[in-house]
């Protein structure tokens, strides 16, 4: 029967964490028991907990992520091996091919390598995947410009309804796509590092799915948007403040995990004890992870941003003058 002991320095989070814990049902005492791990499960924490002593074998298959992934991966091939061969398309260059490898690469470390597990037993584990879903996978993939090549691989009839409906959508986003982005963004952080949200996330299946999905779909929003900025007129340096406010954000989130005086997430706090890692010092390695790293791309990526601004600044006078001088 699952057991739980309250410490007495902080009796009603870990009481709450205690409460979802045994909620979880049977689930929950096969985690106490130590058991094999289906390879066909979602990375949840009503299962046993990732252990260091057989991490190499905690891999998850989950049909509900191996399916999707395998669809966009074959989509993909697909069109790259039509594109060029039919009418109006063209083979994407290598570079982009790779980074979008590079962004599935990043989902499977996340969603099915022994990292997955990882995150449903140690806090810095579960940042880790985050910073892969909310940063690594999605900005390489938006990077990759998949657009055309994913279009060329459907079928012909849905090829022809989709292409039709992208055409109307084409062009420059306004600022207002980069706001929405923004603020999305932002709030699904925040959203879903709530103590009682992550927690239910991690015992239902549902909700541990709708967090995924939900992560990775306003992530692709949000970096598509900020490299979109760079072909709309004076929108690149707007985009860079979004991404300093980004980063104050999110490094204040961090800082907040990292000095937090308690953990946050006690149902974690209970599940890590075979990693030789005290619940408080796990949780500051994973504030640590979202404030430096995480936020350093952010920087990057607006210097980035700032750079190719100045460096086209001088071009718009000059197309301007011969505009204006005629033929």
């Amino acid at each position: 029967m699952f057991k739980c002991r309250v410490p007495p320095f902080s009796p009603t989070p870990m009481a709450l964490g205690c409460l979802l814990a045994m909620l979880s049902g049977s689930g929950s005492v096969a985690a106490e028991a130590g058991g094999p791990i289906d390879l066909f499960t979602l990375c949840l924490a009503s299962l046993p907990e990732a252990r260091p002593d057989r991490i190499w074998a905690a891999w998850s298959f989950a049909p509900a992520i191996v399916i999707p992934l395998a669809l966009a991966t074959g989509l993909y091939a697909h069109g790259l091996a039509a594109a060029g061969t039919a009418s109006g398309t063209d083979r994407p260059p290598l570079a982009r091919a790779a980074l979008f490898a590079a962004g599935i690469g990043c989902l499977v470390v996340a969603l099915m390598s022994p990292l997955c597990r990882m995150a449903s037993t140690l806090a810095w584990a579960h940042m880790v995947q985050h910073v892969l879903l909310v940063v690594g996978a999605p900005l390489f993939l938006a990077l990759s410009h998949p657009g055309r090549t994913l279009l060329a691989g459907l079928p012909r009839g849905l090829h022809a309804r989709v292409a039709a409906l992208g055409s109307a959508a084409a062009g420059p986003q306004p600022h207002a796509y980069l706001v929405v982005g923004f603020l999305l963004y932002g709030f699904n952080i925040w959203f879903w590092h709530v103590p009682a949200l992550y927690e239910a996330a991690l015992l239902s299946t549902g909700m541990h799915l709708v967090m995924y999905a939900s992560l990775l779909a306003v992530s692709l929003m949000f970096w598509h948007a900020i490299l979109e900025s760079r072909r709309m007129p004076g929108a690149a340096g707007f985009a860079a403040v979004l991404l300093f406010f980004t980063f104050l954000h999110t490094g204040g989130l961090g800082i907040l995990l990292t000095l937090s005086p308690r953990p946050w997430y006690p149902l974690m706090a209970m599940r890590g004890a075979a990693w030789g890692i005290l619940p408080l010092d796990d949780q500051r390695l994973a504030g640590l992870i979202m404030w430096v790293p995480m936020g350093g791309i952010y920087v990057v990526v607006a210097l980035a941003l700032v750079a190719r601004l100045i460096r086209t600044s001088g071009q718009i006078p000059v197309e301007r003058q011969f505009r204006a001088k005629g033929p």
